[in-house]
């Protein structure tokens, strides 16, 4: 089990005005480590991250607020040589 702080930069707007804000979220996953051989183990790790949302008004060419949500899933694998 992993978790911890996640940090980002969310861009969000039409093609003539954009934001650019930086966000802090979080982030929580797992994964699993396997030795198939004396010096060498396979990984295989997930995340999912939630960055939050920004209000991109203006920017995104509406009168009322809109909310952009950054949320993502990682998945990531892995093959090590422990010398």
């Amino acid at each position: 089990m992993t978790g911890g702080a996640a940090f980002g930069d969310i861009k969000a707007g039409v093609p003539a005005l954009t934001i650019d804000t930086a966000t802090t979220g979080w982030t929580v996953g797992g994964g699993v480590e396997y030795a198939f051989l004396p010096n060498w183990t396979a990984k295989i790790e997930y995340l999912y991250v939630n960055l939050g949302n920004v209000d991109c008004g203006l920017a995104c060419a509406n009168i009322v607020p809109t909310k952009v949500d950054f949320a993502t899933n990682v998945v990531r694998a892995g093959l090590n040589y422990k010398f």
